[in-house]
């Protein structure tokens, strides 16, 4: 479904929840390398896939290494758990890595700030049975793309709020921030890929690029769509130096064919002002979705978010490439 042929907003957005219905029943039963499990949280339960750590050569790591908690892409509404499965496995091999790719609950059907409390939540139970998935709980990592990038950066703002006792404007919906236990989280890295920071800028504001259009003010309003869109809690990038100078390492991976590239290397400079570490890179010629997609053949679904030139760049092995250069960085500065 290619959304740019529809004209109105509501045709566009009915077609988009229509999809992700559609993508979330793939995500259910689509073959994956890991593991599926589920996480019974409070009042809920959530899919997970794990991903035991892999050498280079694909074999379980007989030791305990350190854990990354999964976040998937989707604008907040598409994705699943179990979609970037080849991704994962490359990861866990680069970084010899545990990963839990999480299906954190999506929008329409749930609030924004639902996803962020099934990130804290799912980090928690994890921690507490870390020996049955046999990990190492003192080292744990956030990682996302796009919409799951935002939760990771959220999730890690929530932390430092919660942990320094740090009070939001109380127009604000910070209800989440109420579990005190969030604050006992300590992530040695959060990495961040394509993420989405800024929902108070217009989309059409941020220049042009892959992920842009229609699709964007509509993720955006389904996501957030009420004052809440000022809170750091939606859009990081307005967060204060006081909330940010306990953040953990951050990497940070954005696209050259992107919108969402400015406020990327916008908030790099936010942490570095206040002297976290944080690397930046960029992935030149890019486009948004590269990373996960390179590590597969994009599906049709995929390709609108590559942009114009996305099928060759697929074709052609430049996606594959990209990804590859990425994820070298990614380890270069992975912070263990």
């Amino acid at each position: 479904m290619k959304y740019n042929e529809y004209g109105d907003y509501n045709a566009v957005r009915t077609a988009m929840i229509k999809d992700a219905h559609k993508i979330r029943i793939a995500n259910k039963i689509v073959k994956v390398s890991g593991e599926r499990r589920t996480l019974p949280l409070k009042e809920r339960e959530l899919d997970m896939v794990y991903y035991p750590a892999l050498d280079g050569n694909e074999f379980p790591i007989s030791e305990k290494r350190p854990l990354i908690v999964g976040l998937h892409g989707g604008g907040f509404i598409f994705g699943g758990a179990a979609l970037d499965d080849a991704m994962w496995v490359a990861v866990s091999k680069a970084l010899c890595v545990n990963i839990a790719s999480i299906d954190y609950r999506l929008c329409p059907d749930y609030k924004w700030d639902d996803s962020i409390t099934d990130c804290l939540d799912s980090t928690l139970y994890l921690i507490d049975h870390a020996e049955e998935f046999g990990f190492d709980s003192n080292h744990i990592s956030l990682m996302g793309q796009s919409a799951g990038a935002s939760i990771a950066t959220t999730s890690s703002l929530a932390i430092n709020l919660v942990k320094n006792n740090i009070s939001l404007d109380e127009k604000f919906d910070a209800s989440l921030l109420n579990n005190k236990k969030i604050g006992s989280i300590n992530y040695d890295n959060v990495i961040l890929v394509y993420p989405m920071l800024d929902q108070i800028t217009a989309p059409d504001d941020k220049g042009p690029g892959s992920y842009s259009g229609i699709i964007c003010y509509v993720s955006n309003d389904l996501h957030c769509n009420d004052e809440n869109i000022y809170s750091p809690l939606v859009s990081p990038i307005v967060a204060t130096e006081e909330m940010l100078k306990c953040h953990p390492a951050t990497i940070i991976v954005y696209s050259e064919n992107d919108n969402l590239r400015h406020e990327a290397e916008k908030y790099g400079k936010m942490l570095k002002d206040v002297g976290v570490s944080a690397k930046n890179y960029l992935a030149e010629g890019m486009p948004h979705e590269f990373f996960e997609c390179g590590f597969k053949a994009p599906s049709k679904f995929e390709l609108q978010f590559l942009g114009e030139n996305g099928s060759e760049l697929a074709k052609n092995g430049k996606l594959k490439e990209g990804a590859i250069k990425a994820l070298s960085f990614i380890k270069d500065n992975f912070n263990y």
